[in-house]
């Protein structure tokens, strides 16, 4: 797939973000072939460039999310910053930033301004809460939502759901604007709150809770049946076992030698639990390989439980990962998030203001 073909080829994005969910959106718009411009504090850049553990000196986030986008440093709070922001907005067909409300008209450029500047504009806002300058992370928008709790676990989860899914939903939301414009001429304010990331992973355990509770996101696909959950094997790895269907776990119990389970699958009673139990006993028997080779010819939906280390080395995942680019190397990681219809950009991520003098000369041409 050529650069010309990608679906967002010609399309310039300025990026003002900040952070995570900002850097799902840039990375998703990179993979489509938009032209994105990333506009950072020239003194100190986006705080993911000094995000742990430095890969050449930069942040391994940021190195995985900026790669092939070009940097420009511009001080928003300066009147000349301001000004050349103006500039790269009325040139842009996408502009994306993450300020509390009412930031960017306390620098000089509140959204009305930039809209009538350049009507086209899709200008798409990523606050925290949709109406209220109330300021919130992560954490806080999964305990809200009531994912947190959810999730079942001790401690919290090291992965930022909201901030990555508000950040996918944002993509859509820039697309299907982009979608609008085409047909109308016209851009206009895309507002995505971090507090909507939780939500569509909340949406059926809600509507079921209305419902009176007790349903299939709770109970069968909570881990309470046998069929559905992860079993620790013999060498302390686990197996997902996804047998939801009663052929599936009929086969399952049959292939690893306790077909007396075999009636028990869809169980979340006390009988269930006791045959999860005793499945687990029974396949702590021998290490994990030896049920995957075990399993191997059946085709059935059971596969290992990989850690992080191990899961970028998974032959299933290879088509979905590929080698990133640093400035001095290169590591495997994750691309393109859209594999039938992206593909990421070859540059490595951009130094702070490397761009800076050549896009603001361009820009000003226009």
């Amino acid at each position: 797939m050529t650069s010309d073909s990608l679906p967002l080829a010609g399309t310039v994005v300025v990026d003002v973000s900040r952070m995570l969910p900002g850097a799902v959106l840039a990375r998703c718009l990179l993979d489509l072939g938009a032209r994105v411009i990333k506009v950072e504090d020239p003194a100190t850049g986006d705080l993911m460039r000094h995000a742990p553990p430095l890969i050449d000196g930069v942040g391994a986030g940021f190195i995985a999310f900026f790669r092939g986008a070009e940097s420009v440093g511009l001080d928003l709070r300066t009147p000349g910053g301001a000004a050349a922001l103006r500039s790269l907005a009325a040139g842009a067909d996408v502009l994306i930033e993450s300020f509390r409300p009412g930031t960017m008209a306390r620098f000089g450029l509140p959204e009305s301004e930039l809209l009538a500047d350049n009507p086209g504009l899709v200008l798409c806002s990523l606050p925290g809460f949709s109406v209220s300058s109330a300021v919130g992370h992560d954490l806080n928008f999964t305990g809200l939502t009531g994912l947190l709790r959810a999730l079942r676990t001790e401690g919290i989860v090291g992965l930022q759901l909201a901030d990555v899914t508000s950040g996918l939903l944002a993509c859509s939301s820039v697309l299907a604007a982009l979608l609008r414009r085409a047909r109308t001429g016209r851009g206009g304010l895309v507002q995505q709150p971090l507090l909507s990331g939780p939500l569509p992973f909340v949406t059926w355990a809600w509507a079921e809770r209305a419902g009176g509770g007790g349903g299939m996101s709770e109970a069968v696909l909570g881990g309470r049946a046998p069929a559905y959950r992860a079993y620790r094997c013999g060498d302390g790895r686990e197996l997902s076992v996804g047998c939801l269907e009663p052929k599936f776990w009929f086969a399952f119990a049959q292939v690893v030698g306790r077909p007396d389970l075999a009636g028990l699958g869809l169980d979340t009673g006390p009988a269930g639990q006791e045959a999860a139990a005793a499945m687990e006993q029974h396949l702590a028997g021998h290490p994990r390989d030896h049920w995957l080779a075990l399993l191997a010819s059946h085709d059935l939906p059971v596969w290992p439980v990989h850690d992080l280390d191990a899961a970028p080395h998974e032959p299933r995942l290879d088509d979905l990962t590929e080698s990133t680019p640093t400035p001095a190397g290169s590591f495997r990681g994750v691309g393109p998030f859209f594999p039938s219809l992206g593909r990421t950009p070859e540059r490595s991520a951009p130094a702070l203001g490397q761009h800076t003098d050549a896009v603001l000369a361009e820009f000003a041409r226009r």
